[in-house]
């Protein structure tokens, strides 16, 4: 039996053997990207790893945040390695790609990571929309002035659902790192050494031993990066898209903030992290009127 249980009660939490961890991030370890700048970011000692996707790195599980989500873990293991390491989160339930896309520049770009995670694997569709909105996202880090090593992590929900289908092709496009938890649990699940409760609720959010995995998945990641050689200091240009980004220029304009906007709307404020300011308009009377030229225009709706 490749995982145990501390003690017999029903309360105790289920574990994840060491040793199935480091069979599931072995084989989760899609690539370590080719031509990324590794050594120079070992080199650093104080480290900024960002974070982006949704209810899985936010650490949301049965109604509440986790106190120690995979971020937090995957800051520690670093840290016991003697970085001084700085993580920025930019993840919510049901956060999408082009939420992600229309916060990523004061969210994550503004605050300047060595190294940038997209966990959006189940939070998109396999459909065309979603293919050009995360591939939009994608390019925007990557064109960023001082771009950060982006590192594509896919995830799955209990029912088998992911993204795998067209993100890991993107990667493999654009020669990143790549870490795909579906390569990796898939046979402990199907041989029976894992059950799936042993990781996750029965939709996709992680237990305490489940974020402990994706922190290992990351990690195991890093330590195989170590020992790729020094990339050349020009790097390669950016491919052509692997179908299209055209959202990559999208920026997010808070309420009251942009003065083309003619409307009948007040302005509100949210307690909400990434949408502190609002409109709020008046179901019997209610007009909204933007003048602006723009390419695209994308409305988030609140209730």
């Amino acid at each position: 039996m490749a995982y145990g249980r501390r003690g017999t009660s029903k309360e105790d939490s289920v574990v994840i053997s060491d040793s199935l961890r480091h069979e599931i991030a072995e084989h989760s370890c899609i690539s370590c990207g080719t031509g990324i700048p590794w050594q120079p970011f070992f080199q650093k000692k104080k480290l900024k790893i960002g974070f982006m996707g949704g209810s899985v790195t936010q650490g949301y599980i049965q109604q509440q945040i986790a106190k120690e989500p995979y971020p937090f873990i995957f800051r520690q293991l670093l840290s016991d390695q003697g970085y001084s390491v700085e993580t920025i989160c930019c993840a919510a339930a049901g956060m999408d790609t082009m939420q992600g896309n229309a916060l990523a520049q004061k969210e994550i770009l503004d605050k300047s990571p060595d190294l940038v995670f997209l966990e959006y694997g189940i939070n998109e569709t396999t459909l065309r929309h979603s293919v050009l909105s995360f591939e939009s996202l994608l390019r925007k880090l990557l064109e960023a002035e001082n771009p950060p090593i982006v590192c594509i992590f896919i995830v799955r929900s209990k029912q088998g659902y992911s993204c795998e289908s067209f993100m890991r092709p993107i990667a493999e496009h654009y020669g990143l790192p790549c870490v795909c938890l579906p390569s990796g649990i898939g046979t402990p699940l199907t041989e029976g050494r894992l059950n799936w409760e042993d990781y996750a609720d029965a939709e996709s959010h992680p237990s305490a031993d489940g974020h402990r995995l994706l922190a290992e998945c990351l990690m195991y990641l890093l330590e195989q990066a170590k020992s790729i050689p020094e990339a050349p200091q020009t790097p390669c240009p950016l491919p052509e898209p692997w179908l299209d980004a055209p959202y990559r220029r999208l920026q997010w304009f808070p309420a009251g903030t942009l003065t083309q906007a003619d409307t009948d709307f007040e302005t509100v404020t949210r307690d909400d992290t990434y949408y502190p300011l609002v409109y709020r308009g008046n179901a019997d009377h209610a007009r909204f009127i933007l003048n602006i030229e723009a390419k695209a225009i994308v409305l988030f709706y609140f209730l």
